[in-house]
């Protein structure tokens, strides 16, 4: 049996949000549930211990916003996901997510998920702040690649 490799996509947000495994060309994609999380969390235990201290959010809502709904009734989960970006280095200067950075740490294979989501996302993002614009990245993310997508 081969065992599935992972991959941190979306910059590994660096290793933030969502992990894809590539798949066999015809064969369909897994769903981010379907394979073991314990890499992933093991690799941004360190930064989600910081956001969530820094932010407040509860480890529930996470998990609430990794089901098949999309909510956005939780600022503290928002200002997460900006903690997150940050603590992976995935922002500019200015704290807007650097889509240049995220493209350019995404596995080399998943080069062309990354510009067709990026591409579809780019004009949807919105927000009166930074929490608020990670939220929209993050859901637009989910809503364009669900297969691909977890929020550790």
């Amino acid at each position: 049996m081969v065992r599935p490799y992972l991959h941190c996509f979306w910059i590994l947000m660096a290793l933030n949000c969502c992990w894809i495994q590539p798949s066999p060309v015809g064969a369909a994609p897994q769903k981010a549930e379907e394979f073991s999380r314990s890499v992933g969390i093991e690799m941004t235990a360190s930064q989600h211990r910081e956001c969530v201290a820094e932010t407040g959010v509860s480890e529930e809502s996470i998990a609430r916003f990794n089901g098949p709904e999309i909510f956005e009734d939780d600022e503290k989960l928002k200002c997460y996901m900006d903690c997150m970006f940050r603590k992976f280095g995935a922002t500019k200067p200015d704290g807007e997510v650097d889509m240049i950075e995220v493209y350019h740490k995404v596995p080399r294979e998943l080069n062309s998920v990354a510009l067709i989501v990026n591409n579809k996302c780019r004009d949807a993002i919105q927000g009166a702040n930074l929490c608020e614009r990670a939220f929209s990245h993050h859901k637009c993310w989910k809503q364009m690649a669900p297969e691909h997508y977890y929020l550790f």
